[in-house]
């Protein structure tokens, strides 16, 4: 997994809900979901759902059409291209994704940091 789909899942995703509540939508591509459809569908909670369309919508991601419905529409085809890049990994090798979605930038550079570290004897 590339640094750039990391960076797109520490920023614009957050959680397993919202890449599981994105995948579903971008599987569906030109069809408008209702909240609850997706409540159903993802067998998830009002308040999942209604924090994930949200933080889709503010990554533009989603687009939220009259009457609570919510479709898929990426701001532009670069977040389109990393939403692909991220269904392909997901469905290859989910644990790469949760393991990335879930460590800070932090872990790297202590991990090169104790490269360095001396060792006592």
């Amino acid at each position: 997994m590339d640094d750039e789909l990391r960076e797109f899942l520490r920023h614009s995703l957050r959680s397993v809900w919202n890449i599981e509540l994105l995948l579903l939508l971008a599987r569906h591509q030109g069809r408008s979901w209702p909240a609850g459809d997706l409540v159903r569908e993802l067998r998830a909670s009002d308040l999942v759902v209604s924090q994930g369309v949200d933080g889709l919508q503010q990554a533009g991601l989603i687009i939220a059409e009259s009457g609570e419905t919510y479709r898929y529409a990426p701001a532009s085809p670069n977040l389109d291209r990393l939403v692909q890049q991220l269904e392909r990994v997901y469905r290859e090798r989910p644990s790469a994704v949760t393991k990335a979605l879930f460590s800070s930038p932090t872990d790297r550079l202590t991990t090169f940091a104790d490269a360095f570290r001396l060792k006592k004897e």
